[in-house]
């Protein structure tokens, strides 16, 4: 099969979601080409690829996507001549982006399909854009089927009424690939403080201010923690932060750094309040750091499939301390966490795992078609 993998973000996890799940297909056998932005922090990833390409020039801001407009439809152009050159049967878009709803029709011309990976049904809470919402809608309505990574977002998208149920394909997210050296078993939390670590954009919905809570009450009941918080943001929790064992880098992580940022942890905190999965998870169990999550969107599933995390039994600050200081107690437990998610990382949480199963999804949109 002949497929196209296409994204063109410049930062965050689409254009690394694409690249892995380009290098997985061409591992499972497909005959890979990629288009991508050139502006994109992995980009180099995608030239040691060694396929065929077409890389684009994207913008960055808003005002640059509009006056780029021109340039877009002229690629847009040559995009179409270049999936046609190396006969694609499907496009797979990895990830949903404001140009990419523009164009979103050239994915499907000359009998085409077309698959959309779809890792939020809807847009996060403080992230709603009327425009980028627009184009996120016409992407769905052009591609011919959905690739979802929980069952919470395949559920959304039909009941929504924006896939039937016949063209909402599930698999996993996939966990990130780490150095072997990375990906180890941690029979406990290293000597010392242990560190519990928050990371990733600093988002209201990613549930700051619960999890400083959380570790508020753990110290109440004499357990010490440091807590790390990492990412960029401007949160009102980040003026919670105040305890002596608070450390706080409000910086932008670039993908280099992240494995060493989050194999820093002992203990991925993720209190988000409203959640699809986690890419956050994907890491921490690449890396064996054992996570404690809330029981929103597909966070559970993600946490309790993969063995790799415990979920605190209500979305409050004490079911959080609670799970935390019941991994923090049990040295057995911890360990037994953490080699789930290296496990779970090597099978059925690999990449590998993920291309077999949007392999299944292209060849089912090949034969139906519409």
């Amino acid at each position: 099969m002949r497929v196209a993998v296409v994204q063109w973000g410049r930062t965050g996890a689409g254009p690394l979601f694409a690249q892995e799940l380009a290098q997985a297909l061409q591992e499972d056998g497909c005959d890979v080409v990629v288009s991508y932005s050139l502006d994109a922090e992995v980009a180099d990833r995608f030239v040691t690829l060694d396929v065929p390409a077409f890389p684009i020039r994207t913008y960055r801001d808003k005002r640059g996507a509009v006056l780029g407009l021109p340039r877009l439809l002229w690629a847009a152009l040559r995009l179409d001549r270049f999936l046609r050159r190396h006969r694609i049967d499907v496009v797979v878009i990895a990830m949903e982006q404001l140009w990419q709803g523009v164009v979103a029709p050239v994915f499907r011309f000359g009998g085409r399909r077309s698959l959309l990976c779809v890792h939020d049904a809807t847009m996060h809470p403080g992230d709603f854009s009327r425009l980028e919402h627009l184009l996120r809608r016409a992407e769905r309505r052009v591609a011919d089927g959905a690739i979802a990574f929980s069952a919470p977002v395949a559920t959304a998208l039909t009941s929504r009424g924006e896939f039937r149920a016949d063209r909402v394909h599930e698999t996993v997210h996939a966990a990130y690939r780490v150095d072997a050296d990375r990906a180890v078993v941690r029979s406990t939390y290293r000597e010392g403080v242990p560190v519990v670590g928050c990371f990733g954009r600093l988002s209201a919905y990613k549930g700051l201010g619960l999890g400083v809570e959380a570790i508020t009450e753990l110290r109440r009941r004499g357990i010490r923690v440091r807590l790390r918080v990492v990412g960029s943001g401007t949160d009102d929790a980040l003026d919670l932060l105040r305890h002596e064992d608070d450390e706080l880098e409000n910086r932008w992580v670039g993908q280099e750094e992240i494995a060493q940022v989050v194999g820093g942890f002992d203990i991925a905190l993720l209190p988000y309040t409203e959640a699809s999965q986690s890419g956050v998870l994907a890491y921490a169990m690449a890396l064996g750091v054992p996570s404690v999550v809330t029981p929103v969107g597909g966070l559970a599933e993600q946490a309790i499939a993969s063995g790799s995390g415990i979920v605190a039994t209500a979305v409050t600050s004490t079911a959080l301390a609670d799970a935390l200081e019941e991994i923090l107690a049990d040295a057995n437990r911890y360990q037994a966490l953490s080699a789930a998610g290296v496990l779970a990382a090597a099978g059925p949480f690999s990449w590998a795992r993920v291309a077999a199963d949007v392999r299944v999804a292209a060849a089912s949109v090949v034969s139906t078609g519409r």
